[in-house]
């Protein structure tokens, strides 16, 4: 089996993901330090695992499948910001504010990209990773439509 820099970009990417998420990420008023692990936990064990199983489908053989884990590592990334978006039935603000108070952490899991300028170095890991893990997996898929 040889592999391509396609086939180099995801593995890359799917393991910047694994080391990112569990890395300290962004800096909250300079009172702690957060990880996306902390932010998002249970999800950030299904978000890991579809980056790695993007990775590990290029051994396999199957880098054409490799997108669709690579999707559902960003569907599980962006779903806090996803479930919101159309008609607000939990209550309108005041359902917001309680949320955001019940649980501060969940609130930087949806900010996490409108903070980028304030990551911490495993912020950039875990983005960069999750950008390269979605650009090589689609690159890899369209090369397997063409044949």
């Amino acid at each position: 089996m040889t592999l391509n820099n396609k086939d180099y970009m995801t593995i890359a990417g799917a393991l910047m993901v694994a080391v990112g998420a569990f890395s300290p990420m962004i800096n909250i008023s300079g009172l702690k330090t957060v990880t996306y692990a902390d932010a998002a936990d249970p999800q950030v064990y299904v978000l890991v695992i579809l980056a790695l199983v993007a990775g590990g489908l290029i051994f396999a053989g199957k880098q054409s499948l490799s997108m669709f884990a690579a999707l559902g590592a960003w569907i599980v990334l962006l779903w806090p910001v996803l479930k919101n978006i159309g008609p607000e039935e939990d209550g309108g603000l005041l359902g917001k504010v309680t949320d955001a108070a019940a649980d501060p952490l969940q609130t930087v899991a949806q900010k996490l990209f409108s903070n980028v300028l304030n990551f911490e170095w495993g912020g950039y890991v875990f983005l960069i990773g999750m950008l390269l893990v979605l650009i090589g997996s689609v690159m890899l898929f369209l090369d397997s439509r063409k044949t």
